[in-house]
């Protein structure tokens, strides 16, 4: 058997969070793991890669749902605490994924998924605590914390922390350091197509590396368009060329690298 072992799974969702202890027989029935893992220890790394994504693109979310607020030249004070973020954070990340992050005792999660998303909504929280001098700055005018921005902050210094990287990435990236490696632009090539069911994720299994790779999507909202829509190759506010994107098109993808354990 090759060392490098793939799995690409297109039944996560089916499997979604809250349901994972009901509904692992059925994902499990599917694969057997030849990576040396137990099955177990692989669903329980999905079930993290996926929650982590999703945290991070709450964060983004709340960010993105703001950015008139920072650009406001006349309000010097935006109100837009650290505390407000995290509250709104928690919120989104809520309604998105069924978990609760200010009861996760109560939560039908993995202890080390628990460990790993305080984690990773403590460093947002820092994150936006460290960006007040730019999202108070005198004068307003277009600021720089932008979705992002605010990502690739808290993917670094999570990844700093915990050796779980999070990574933001596309086919075209505007940051050179986003550019994807062969793996992640094969997901993302899939993710391009618009008949790729939105939202389901792409996970491998790397057993010479001994790691899980998970891919999530990302998608434009109107807010993102303001940047990244038509027309196509104008100057945008941060004066980068307009991608021509539409609403709700697969703008990217947040790439989860989780080391695996025996």
């Amino acid at each position: 058997m090759a060392s490098r072992l793939r799995w690409v799974i297109v039944s996560l969702l089916a499997c979604a969070v809250a349901g994972w202890a009901s509904s692992e027989g059925a994902c499990a029935k599917d694969r057997q793991p030849e990576s040396g893992a137990p099955l177990q220890t692989i669903l329980e790394l999905e079930t993290t890669a996926r929650l982590l994504a999703v945290l991070l693109d709450s964060g983004r979310n709340v960010i993105n749902e703001h950015q008139v607020l920072f650009d406001e030249q006349e309000k010097i004070e935006k109100d837009f605490t650290p505390d407000v973020f995290e509250r709104q954070l928690l919120d989104v990340f809520r309604s998105r994924s069924g978990t609760d992050l200010r009861d996760l005792e109560a939560a039908r999660i993995p202890a080390g998924t628990k460990k790993l998303l305080k984690e990773l909504a403590l460093v947002s929280k820092q994150v936006v605590a460290e960006a007040q001098p730019e999202i108070n700055r005198r004068g307003g005018g277009l600021k720089e914390f932008i979705p992002a921005i605010f990502g690739a902050r808290v993917g670094t210094r999570f990844t700093e922390r915990t050796h779980v990287r999070l990574k933001q990435t596309a086919l075209a990236p505007r940051n050179p350091l986003n550019a994807p490696d062969t793996v992640e632009r094969t997901a993302l090539e899939a993710f391009a197509d618009p008949s790729y069911p939105r939202e389901k994720v792409i996970s491998e299994v790397t057993a010479k590396s001994g790691s899980l790779r998970l891919m999530f999507p990302l998608y434009t909202t109107r807010k993102c368009l303001d940047c990244h829509g038509d027309p196509k190759g104008e100057l945008d506010r941060t004066g980068y060329p307009r991608e021509g994107l539409s609403l709700g098109q697969n703008a990217g993808a947040i790439s989860v690298v989780i080391p695996i354990r025996p």
